[in-house]
């Protein structure tokens, strides 16, 4: 039921998750929803953010996890995600976004959850930011997530990952560029820079 609700939310937001399309999706007779959701849908869609938290957070933790340069990150990040969206043919994308946007005044508890679930990943993306100064990690991996959404969306609409692939590449040379010290395009510094920093040091 909860990953019927979660696939519902993907495709078409709060709105398009109301009860009978969840019932029919997850082939759950209808009093199994208000049995163990008493409170109704909100309660079932926000058990179902909680596990896009846990799904998708994982996938971000494999990813900024690896012994990988920031710049290899981002681009499989970004590629991983197009793959994704590509295979729900541009149907489909971020179940939290999805609610965020639906968001009134009847649904308004909900936005201490989404808000919940999105401060989650940029904790996990940051704390695999180890090329990035310590003080801009929330910084970038608030950047990398605002991108990864927005790039979501021009996919959707533009049918098609291209944006999610230029995005990704355009973030991973900018990335690269403004935390490497003269470095080998990986974002690690450069042995002719480790050189010139020690020289540096012992004048």
């Amino acid at each position: 039921m909860i990953l019927a609700t979660l696939d519902l939310l993907r495709g078409a937001g709060l709105a398009g998750a109301a009860i009978n399309p969840i019932v029919e999706a997850s082939g759950a007779p209808k009093g199994s929803v208000y049995h163990f959701f008493p409170a109704g849908k909100h309660q079932l869609v926000t058990a179902a953010l909680k596990e896009a938290e846990r799904a998708v957070g994982e996938g971000f933790r494999d990813i900024f996890g690896q012994s990988a340069p920031l710049s290899q990150k981002v681009r499989t990040l970004f590629s991983a995600t197009g793959t994704r969206i590509e295979a729900s043919e541009f149907t489909k994308g971020c179940p939290v976004a999805a609610v965020t946007l639906d968001i009134d005044e009847e649904s308004e508890e909900l936005r201490t959850v989404c808000r919940g679930v999105f401060v989650t990943w940029c904790e996990i993306i940051a704390a695999g930011l180890d090329e990035v100064p310590a003080a801009h990690r929330r910084g970038v991996a608030q950047l990398i997530l605002a991108a990864l959404e927005g790039a979501l969306i021009l996919a959707r609409a533009e049918a098609t990952k291209d944006p999610l692939l230029q995005t990704g590449a355009l973030l991973a040379n900018t990335l690269v560029s403004a935390f490497a010290r003269k470095g080998d395009g990986t974002g690690r510094p450069s042995r002719a820079g480790e050189r010139g920093d020690r020289r540096r040091s012992r004048s």
